[in-house]
């Protein structure tokens, strides 16, 4: 049995509202594929694995900030005993969406020399 100050209301947030992170993780998918059709080389594709890192740390910085102030928020509404907000579904996709990027992104930046023989593509480089 539950009580109505423990259920949880799911918001209907803009996805507009997350525009910066949508950027920042924009960039992060970007980065490695620009970095590897204009060097063709296994290093430039490792150090874009980086800044994809970087991208997915920043995007994730700004949810955090929110969800910050969605538990201060909930908190005072527990205590005048309403109904705390449930994170909305754009804010659990960007999450998720900044952990992938994060992964592949440090996979990128520990194999990337490794994943292409001597560090280019056969008969582009010299």
């Amino acid at each position: 049995m539950t009580s109505p100050e423990h259920e949880f209301f799911k918001p209907q947030v803009d996805w507009k509202l997350y525009t910066p992170e949508w950027v920042l993780l924009v960039c992060a998918y970007v980065t490695p594929f620009i970095a590897f059709f204009v060097w063709h080389h296994g290093v430039a594709l490792q150090r874009s694995g980086g800044v994809m890192v970087f991208f997915a740390v920043a995007a994730e910085f700004i949810t955090i900030n929110r969800a910050n102030k969605k538990h201060m928020l909930n908190a005072s509404r527990a205590a005048r005993h309403e109904q705390i907000w449930d994170f909305s579904t754009p804010g659990k996709i960007v999450g998720w969406q900044a952990l992938g990027a994060a992964l592949v992104g440090t996979i990128l930046w520990v194999f990337g020399d490794l994943m292409l023989p001597n560090g280019c593509i056969p008969n582009v480089c010299p």
